[in-house]
């Protein structure tokens, strides 16, 4: 018997929404019904690319449309909030891009509203699926490194918006929702809540010009029985440099530019982790507990640690 396909509708067709419509395409389980973006140009240009779908008359219409039984969010952070509480009212099952917002109070309100409302609902934190980022967190949780003497994540960027996200740059330029903290940073608060459990932020210094984003982010966060050192900065050639390392009593292992594990002196092939995300959307939707995807709850949580350090 051949599994369900389920249609999907994607709102936002900038770059995120442009990279996950290429990647449903490919996916046997979903197929692209609609699509709706307030820029008409930017919506053509993806339509054009995404055979079968349609443009939506609005984001009302979208959430609306009974051929749609999951709806992509990728709209910047500040319109997540009202497209997730559209979906919630239209009984829509939903994946959001992070951010979930850029206001602790209001992630906090949609997690509450989402729990309530008990639909399916994720966030799209790739870390969750990725094979590096799972097998860190195994060596780490089963003791193979020993007990953990400490734990660094080390981000550089030679510009910020980074030239792949020029098309953004309106928004990720600015303090209010964009910022590296929050487009990149956040990934790895995902990981480290995963790995670690629950953070407290202990210490922050934060650098940045009148009505700009950050440019140097220094700080400390607390988990239960280690401490992890932040330490981010535009600065440098690379476009995109992390690093994300834990140190134990017997050994070390560092997840690098994104999907590269670094372990016992062998650094693993990068693997693409949309597939599997949405491998796990899939699974969510059939009800599987198994779906490995970040929730609302760690969404939240990622969003309070980040937003508490930019309020520093």
């Amino acid at each position: 018997m051949a599994a369900t396909r389920f249609g999907i509708a994607v709102l936002g067709t900038g770059i995120m929404g442009r990279r996950m419509l290429a990647a449903l395409q490919q996916h046997p389980r979903f197929r692209v019904v609609a699509a709706w973006d307030p820029d008409a140009a930017a919506l053509q240009a993806a339509l054009s690319a995404t055979p079968g779908a349609r443009a939506a008359a609005s984001a009302e219409a979208l959430f609306g449309d009974a051929a749609v039984d999951v709806v992509y969010v990728a709209s910047p952070p500040a319109a997540h909030a009202a497209a997730v509480r559209q979906a919630l009212r239209a009984g829509k099952p939903c994946l959001c891009e992070k951010p979930l917002t850029h206001d602790t109070a209001e992630a906090e309100a949609l997690r509450d509203a989402v729990l309530g409302a008990g639909l399916p609902f994720a966030v799209n934190f790739p870390f969750a699926r990725s094979v590096a980022a799972n097998r860190l967190r195994e060596i780490v949780q089963g003791g193979e490194i020993g007990r953990i003497e400490s734990a660094h994540v080390r981000l550089r960027f030679a510009r910020w918006p980074r030239e792949w996200q020029a098309g953004a740059s309106p928004w990720l330029a600015g303090p209010a929702e964009g910022g590296f903290t929050r487009e990149v940073l956040s990934h790895f608060a995902f990981l480290a809540l995963r790995v670690f459990g629950p953070a407290e932020v202990a210490e922050v210094q934060l650098e940045r010009a009148p009505g700009a984003a950050e440019t140097a982010l220094r700080a400390r966060w607390r988990h239960a029985g280690v401490e992890l050192q932040v330490d981010a900065a535009v600065a440098g050639e690379r476009a995109d440099d992390n690093r994300f390392e834990v140190v134990g009593e017997r050994g070390r292992v560092a997840l690098t530019n994104w999907a590269h594990l670094e372990y016992q002196g062998h650094t693993s092939e990068r693997t693409d982790s949309t597939p599997r995300t949405l491998d796990g959307l899939a699974a969510l939707l059939e009800g599987r507990r198994d779906h490995g995807l970040a929730t609302i709850a760690e969404a939240a949580a990622v969003v309070r640690c980040i937003e508490s350090m930019l309020r520093g």
